[in-house]
Protein backbone atom coordinates (compact mmCIF):
# COMPACT_ATOMS: atom_id res chain seq x y z
CA UNK A 1 0.00 0.00 0.00
CA UNK A 2 1.63 3.44 -1.07
CA UNK A 3 2.35 5.68 2.16
CA UNK A 4 -0.73 8.23 0.88
CA UNK A 5 -3.36 5.18 1.19
CA UNK A 6 -2.32 4.31 4.26
CA UNK A 7 -2.99 8.01 5.09
CA UNK A 8 -5.97 8.31 4.00
CA UNK A 9 -7.33 4.84 5.77
CA UNK A 10 -5.98 6.25 9.23
CA UNK A 11 -7.95 9.67 9.10
CA UNK A 12 -10.82 7.42 8.22
CA UNK A 13 -10.18 5.16 10.94
CA UNK A 14 -9.85 8.38 13.34
CA UNK A 15 -12.54 10.06 12.03
CA UNK A 16 -14.59 6.77 12.81
CA UNK A 17 -13.38 6.31 16.42
CA UNK A 18 -14.83 10.36 17.21
CA UNK A 19 -18.34 9.09 15.54
CA UNK A 20 -18.22 6.29 18.01
CA UNK A 21 -17.20 8.67 20.79
CA UNK A 22 -20.03 10.68 19.85
CA UNK A 23 -22.95 8.19 19.87
CA UNK A 24 -21.47 6.79 23.10
CA UNK A 25 -21.82 9.97 24.51
CA UNK A 26 -25.19 10.56 23.42
CA UNK A 27 -26.38 7.25 24.63
CA UNK A 28 -25.08 7.61 27.90
CA UNK A 29 -27.13 11.05 28.22
CA UNK A 30 -30.39 8.87 27.22
CA UNK A 31 -29.99 6.45 29.52
CA UNK A 32 -29.44 8.92 32.16
CA UNK A 33 -32.66 10.65 31.24
CA UNK A 34 -34.58 7.46 31.28
CA UNK A 35 -34.84 7.48 27.77
CA UNK A 36 -36.08 11.02 27.34
CA UNK A 37 -34.26 14.66 27.07
CA UNK A 38 -35.75 17.77 28.30
CA UNK A 39 -37.44 20.04 25.97
CA UNK A 40 -37.12 22.50 27.85
CA UNK A 41 -33.13 22.46 28.55
CA UNK A 42 -31.82 25.41 26.33
CA UNK A 43 -28.37 23.03 26.15
CA UNK A 44 -29.92 20.71 24.28
CA UNK A 45 -32.63 22.88 22.43
CA UNK A 46 -28.90 24.64 21.19
CA UNK A 47 -27.36 21.00 19.53
CA UNK A 48 -30.66 20.96 17.47
CA UNK A 49 -31.16 22.42 14.02
CA UNK A 50 -33.14 25.32 13.49
CA UNK A 51 -36.17 23.21 11.82
CA UNK A 52 -36.10 21.07 14.40
CA UNK A 53 -35.84 23.86 17.07
CA UNK A 54 -38.44 25.69 16.02
CA UNK A 55 -40.54 22.49 16.32
CA UNK A 56 -39.21 21.73 19.86
CA UNK A 57 -40.37 25.55 20.68
CA UNK A 58 -43.97 25.04 19.43
CA UNK A 59 -44.62 21.69 21.56
CA UNK A 60 -43.12 23.96 24.88
CA UNK A 61 -45.96 26.14 23.93
CA UNK A 62 -48.59 23.42 23.61
CA UNK A 63 -47.12 21.19 25.90
CA UNK A 64 -49.12 18.20 23.65
CA UNK A 65 -51.13 17.87 20.39
CA UNK A 66 -50.87 16.94 16.74
CA UNK A 67 -48.81 18.05 13.86
CA UNK A 68 -51.68 20.19 12.86
CA UNK A 69 -51.39 21.77 15.72
CA UNK A 70 -47.76 22.45 15.93
CA UNK A 71 -48.32 24.20 11.61
CA UNK A 72 -50.85 26.60 13.33
CA UNK A 73 -48.15 27.80 15.68
CA UNK A 74 -44.82 27.62 13.06
CA UNK A 75 -46.51 28.40 9.77
CA UNK A 76 -45.17 25.33 7.92
CA UNK A 77 -47.24 23.01 6.41
CA UNK A 78 -48.61 19.56 8.56
CA UNK A 79 -46.85 17.35 6.67
CA UNK A 80 -43.44 18.65 7.89
CA UNK A 81 -44.30 19.10 11.07
CA UNK A 82 -45.23 15.71 11.01
CA UNK A 83 -41.74 14.89 10.02
CA UNK A 84 -39.98 17.17 12.48
CA UNK A 85 -42.60 15.80 15.18
CA UNK A 86 -41.38 12.05 14.49
CA UNK A 87 -37.50 13.38 14.33
CA UNK A 88 -37.95 15.01 17.95
CA UNK A 89 -39.33 11.45 19.06
CA UNK A 90 -36.63 9.34 17.82
CA UNK A 91 -34.42 11.78 19.15
CA UNK A 92 -35.93 11.25 22.65
CA UNK A 93 -37.17 14.67 22.96
CA UNK A 94 -41.27 13.47 22.78
CA UNK A 95 -43.02 10.78 22.97
CA UNK A 96 -46.27 9.96 20.69
CA UNK A 97 -49.82 8.35 21.11
CA UNK A 98 -52.38 6.95 18.31
CA UNK A 99 -55.86 8.44 19.40
CA UNK A 100 -58.16 7.51 16.48
CA UNK A 101 -57.01 8.43 13.20
CA UNK A 102 -54.33 11.09 15.00
CA UNK A 103 -51.15 10.78 16.59
CA UNK A 104 -50.80 13.14 19.62
CA UNK A 105 -47.15 14.49 20.97
CA UNK A 106 -46.32 15.11 23.98
CA UNK A 107 -43.56 15.49 26.29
Amino acid sequence: MEEEELEILKSIRDAILRIEERLEKIENSIQKTNGMKEISDPFELLELPDNLRVTAMAMLRIGEGTAEDVSKITGRSRPIESHYLSSLVRLGFLKKKRVGRKVIYYR
